[in-house]
């Protein structure tokens, strides 16, 4: 966060917490019209604001509701700015398919909501199931083919759920696609990849994608350089 706009990131928090909706609106305009790019505001002021709510949660500085207000306003702006602010072409109908998950009665989900338009704009294309029961993951492998799964879990979610997400795409079908777990659940002190069985675990969605051995846009079209 050292890197972004102080003021910046002061107005964005008081836009997301105001009673005028029109505030977050004004912001953005404000910020792109001094030169802060769409993407950047996607890709680092909204998780900074994000992780800044939290932690005043956490600190018993922002209300309950407060946070799920300034929250909302945060995935309502992800949706305003679309998922390819700069204007990027969608993914081609050979892109590499990934399939997010936010577990069952998880009701926080701009991360994954977030990490979705990141992997759109690197060419992806992306399947969201929210609220997702392991039956639900099972079925959506069995009726549609994907080349990795992303979880998105938070600290205040239990091994134990993850553990049956995981299960259910291993039991799914043959051949399952890698799957990675994500979020601020790694930033507590258990093993997750051991605990859950998942293939990998990162915060990172450009290291997700390398692990998962996913062609992003940009490879693809390096690919054909002579």
């Amino acid at each position: 966060m050292d890197d972004l706009d102080t003021n910046l990131l002061v107005k964005f928090s008081l836009a997301a917490l105001s009673t005028d909706r029109r505030a977050m609106s004004a912001t953005v305009n404000e910020a792109i019209a001094s030169g802060i790019s769409p993407d950047l505001i996607v890709d680092r002021y909204v998780p900074a604001l994000a992780r800044q709510m939290g932690d005043a949660w956490c600190k018993d500085e922002m209300s309950f509701s407060g946070v799920t207000i300034g929250v909302s306003r945060l995935q309502s702006l992800l949706h305003e700015l679309g998922p390819a602010p700069s204007g990027k072409t969608p993914a081609t109908a050979d892109a590499p398919t990934v399939l997010i998950v936010v577990a069952k009665d998880i009701f926080h989900t701009l991360g994954a909501v977030l990490l979705a338009g990141q992997l759109r704009r690197r060419g992806l294309s992306v399947n969201l199931l929210l609220d997702a029961h392991p039956d639900d993951v099972r079925q959506k492998l069995v009726h549609h083919a994907f080349d990795a799964v992303f979880i998105s879990a938070s600290i205040g979610e239990t091994l134990e759920s993850l553990r049956g997400i995981v299960k259910s795409i291993h039991e799914a079908i043959d051949n399952p696609p890698p799957v990675v777990i994500g979020g601020t659940i790694l930033e507590t002190d258990y093993d997750v990849k051991a605990a859950t069985g998942a293939t990998f675990t990162t915060k990172d969605p450009d290291e997700a994608i390398v692990l998962c051995g996913l062609k992003t846009k940009s490879q693809a079209s390096q690919d054909f350089v002579l």
